[in-house]
């Protein structure tokens, strides 16, 4: 018998240039028996996919937000009882359907690519054989991006390739990460080998450069995390050092100026105004962001000025979650970085592992110091609020940093926020405003800085192919190109050289844990050494100066074996076919930090 599926109603995204990147269009009644018919149809639906990419409460929805806690770059955060960062940061639960948000987004996203990859051929002309191999290429890809985030996050979980709804088991990590590895070969062989130009209507589509990054990325976390030579799907690494070069020599992509233009505090909009509102760290480095879809990126999620309180995520809300917190402030206090959740703050430990690192390199071109270590990390002067002039942490390192005032409530406050993703706002007529509607005018009646930040967040860009390219072929090509950028001389090929530059060159990208357990294997011994180096050093909780609290992270990682809870809803109605993962039971419970 014939199956008749329904596609459900979606908001479709658009992806063209940033300031109309997301519009919406509603799909009703449209089945596999009459969809997709024509060329138009198909698109649709590859666009709804790329919908999912994007995430409305990143700390329970994101791969993305868990990795940028969980490390060693960033600390908690947030309210004394905020258990959704204990459960990044600690590997704790406040319950165990905590990431249930990651595991919908992704089956979602899963769902659409199977309905596209099993029934495009549906379609009834093609205005080219291009363009169907396009909208397939792009499914898989999609695809095997959800599946690995699935991976990375929970280790095996249910796999699906087709339209049928049953209740499977999960699959074993290996059965997963072929499938992930066959979806980025078809993605590679069927997507164009160009680049789309900043502002076209097809930025932000995957590429063929995209698929091949994407694949040395999994094939050098798998191959690390459980020790084997190749992919499941018999993906060797010679093939994958084709590719690699391929996405090198052949994509057009290239290193940006200067690494700190890629980051939105260095826009125009915040600088360019003549009542005295700039920001002087870049002003006194000449920097000039080079906007989104810059030359380095490779794939992003895109964000634009069509956010509501109904559809938040068309902002960028890494952002919000990522900028510290205040009450009772100025926003002039902590002028361009507004402030937002206060999750994230920047471990004190790590800064002083840069700094160490930073003053045993030989530089060029007149440099003294790691620019982008100033560039990463805004150190603040931390005041309480409650004692005018009283400083309860200097932790200045650049001239034209702002003083600011802490909020009393939050906890693991250090002195330090990152740059990269964190809340930009300009000045303009007396009033403090998002930068993009200093950019673009008129777009958004919204006035809310959580839903007005269009920065891109970077999935990939080409520093870290350069990067990978080194690791894989072990040679320093690529590794002295990143370095060189930064004004750093060359160095020998080695993997602790890798290592320490994919540190500090991809810092709050949200790469660094993931990397650590991978270069740790199965036993995350190192993983755990590295963790546990995050005490010795004062935060600030509730505007009280104390002393960080020690943590075993190594016991909790081992328990854990680095995988969070699969949804407890999902078990539930699975009727037991799906099993917890370990560490998950009533002793990871988190309650409040004052507990800790």
């Amino acid at each position: 018998m014939k199956k008749i599926l329904f596609i459900a109603s979606a908001i479709l995204i658009l992806l063209s240039g940033c300031e109309n990147f997301l519009d919406s269009e509603l799909l009703t009644e449209k089945t596999t028996a009459n969809f997709p018919e024509t060329e138009k149809d198909a698109q649709e639906m590859v666009t709804a996919i790329y919908a999912h990419l994007l995430f409305e409460s990143p700390e329970t929805s994101s791969q993305y937000y868990i990795a940028q806690l969980a490390g060693d770059d960033c600390l908690g955060g947030n309210l004394s009882y905020s258990n959704n960062c204990a459960t990044n940061f600690l590997m704790y639960s406040g319950n165990l359907n905590t990431f249930a948000g990651i595991w919908d987004r992704c089956y979602t996203l899963i769902n659409r690519a199977n309905n596209a990859i099993n029934t495009m051929e549906n379609v009834k002309s093609w205005s080219s054989e291009s363009e169907r191999n396009r909208l397939f290429g792009e499914s898989y890809f999609l695809r095997a991006m959800a599946y690995y985030e699935l991976a990375q996050v929970f280790g095996g979980v249910p796999l699906r390739t087709t339209l049928e709804s049953t209740n499977l088991p999960r699959a074993s990590v290996d059965e997963i990460y072929a499938q992930i590895a066959a979806d980025l070969k078809n993605a590679i062989e069927m997507m164009p080998a160009k680049i789309y130009p900043k502002g076209s209507d097809m930025t932000g589509h995957a590429t063929k450069y995209a698929a091949e990054a994407m694949m040395a990325r999994v094939f050098l976390f798998y191959t690390g995390r459980y020790e084997k030579n190749e992919l499941p799907n018999g993906t060797t690494k010679e093939e994958v050092i084709s590719w690699i070069d391929d996405c090198v020599n052949n994509s057009g992509h290239k290193l940006v100026s200067d690494q700190r233009n890629i980051w939105a505090y260095t826009n125009d909009a915040t600088e360019d105004n003549t009542e005295g509102f700039r920001y002087q760290y870049v002003i006194n480095h000449n920097l000039k962001w080079e906007g989104n879809s810059s030359d380095e990126t490779l794939f992003a999620n895109k964000h634009n000025l069509k956010s509501d309180w109904t559809y938040t995520w068309f902002s960028n809300t890494c952002a919000q979650f990522y900028s510290p917190s205040a009450d009772n402030y100025s926003n002039k206090d902590s002028y361009p970085f507004g402030t937002g959740w206060g999750a994230g703050p920047v471990s004190p430990a790590m800064v002083n592992e840069w700094k160490d690192w930073a003053a045993k390199q030989t530089y060029t071109d007149g440099y003294k110091e790691d620019p982008r270590l100033t560039g990463s990390i805004w150190s603040y002067k931390a005041l309480d609020p409650n004692v005018a002039g009283n400083v309860l942490m200097d932790c200045t390192m650049d001239e034209g940093e702002p003083e600011y005032t802490v909020s009393y409530r939050y906890y693991e406050q250090t002195g330090y926020f990152q740059k990269k993703y964190i809340n930009i706002n300009s000045y303009n007529e007396g009033k403090i405003e998002p930068f993009g509607k200093q950019m673009f005018p008129g777009i958004s009646s919204q006035t809310s800085q959580q839903l007005l930040q269009i920065a891109d967040l970077i999935h990939i860009r080409f520093a870290d192919v350069l990067l990978m390219q080194s690791e894989l072929k072990q040679d320093a090509t690529g590794l002295n190109k990143v370095r060189a950028r930064s004004h750093l001389a060359p160095v020998a090929y080695s993997l602790e050289a890798i290592k320490q530059e994919r540190r500090w060159e991809l810092a709050f990208e949200s790469i660094r844990w993931w990397y650590i357990l991978r270069w740790s294997g199965p036993s995350l011994e190192e993983a755990g050494d590295i963790l546990n180096k995050q005490t010795g050093f004062n935060i600030i909780n509730a505007a009280t100066v104390v002393p960080m609290v020690k943590f075993d992270y190594k016991k909790r990682l081992q328990a854990t074996q680095g995988y969070w809870p699969i949804p407890q809803d999902e078990i539930d109605i699975s009727n037991g076919v799906l099993e917890q993962n370990p560490g998950w039971d009533a002793s990871a419970q988190f309650s409040d930090w004052n507990n800790m």
